[in-house]
C-alpha cells in the first residue's frame, strides 16, 4: 500500500541528519521510499512510502524523524508509480 507522509518539519537540521542516517542503514523489508521532497528551507517534506500499512509506516517514520517534526499520514491512490 502508499502511505503519503507530510511532515512540518520544527528542526530542518536535526531531520536531514536523522533521514540521510536512516536511508543510508537501508530500509526494513516490506518498505520502500520512492518519493521525497522537501520545501527549498527544509521545512515541509512530503513523502509516498510503500509499506505493509499506514500504521506500519507511522511506527517506522516516527521513530527516525519524530523529534524534529508533526507528521500526518494517509493512505494514497497513486498513479505513476509500479
Amino acid at each position: 500500500m502508499y502511505v503519503t507522509a507530510i511532515h512540518r518539519v520544527s528542526d530542518p537540521a536535526g531531520f536531514t541528519k536523522a533521514e540521510g542516517e536512516a536511508v543510508a542503514g537501508g530500509l526494513p523489508d516490506g518498505f520502500s521510499l520512492p518519493i521525497h521532497a522537501a520545501t527549498h528551507d527544509h521545512g515541509v517534506g512530503v513523502c509516498i512510502w510503500e509499506g505493509p500499512s499506514v500504521d506500519a509506516v507511522r511506527e517506522l517514520v516516527e521513530s527516525v524523524v519524530g523529534p524534529f517534526s508533526q507528521n500526518e499520514y494517509f493512505e494514497m491512490s497513486v498513479d505513476g508509480l509500479s
